[in-house]
């Protein structure tokens, strides 16, 4: 086996999963990057959850999440308001047209983990986390 540049790869399988995930967000009318709103506020409905929560989880800018959550604001699948604890901050809740899908984008992230997990053992998975999150916290220190 040849070395590979793995950026490069990482970079394509991103891509792919990606690719992966708006194939099947697209039947509910959503992005994958929506259908992964919904799939993080669904697992935290009982916590209160604003919008800088949403931008270090996806690792996005402020613009780019008011973008989105603008968005999915006016498909009504979420709702914003100001946060008791920050007024400068919003509050992100799920709606009841978003948590209508909540059990099938569950449903869905968990079968595509149960897919690695048949192929791969604990320790291959455990070393691909270490080296993804490296990358995570590497990228960010140079930021």
């Amino acid at each position: 086996m040849t070395e590979q540049d793995t950026g490069r790869l990482l970079r394509k399988a991103a891509n792919q999963l990606i690719n992966n995930f708006d194939q099947f967000a697209a039947n509910y009318g959503l992005t994958s990057m929506q259908m992964s709103v919904i799939d993080y506020l669904s697992r935290r409905h009982d916590e209160v959850v604003i919008q800088r929560d949403l931008e270090q989880e996806f690792n996005v800018k402020r613009s780019t999440m008011t973008l989105l959550l603008q968005r999915m604001d006016k498909k009504g699948l979420v709702v914003r308001k100001q946060a008791l604890s920050d007024g400068r901050q919003k509050e992100v809740t799920l709606t009841n047209k978003s948590r209508e899908m909540e059990r099938l984008i569950q449903d869905y992230m968990k079968q595509q983990d149960n897919q690695i997990r048949q192929i791969f053992g604990q320790a291959e998975i455990e070393q691909f986390q270490r080296i993804l999150n490296y990358y995570i916290e590497h990228t960010n220190e140079e930021n």
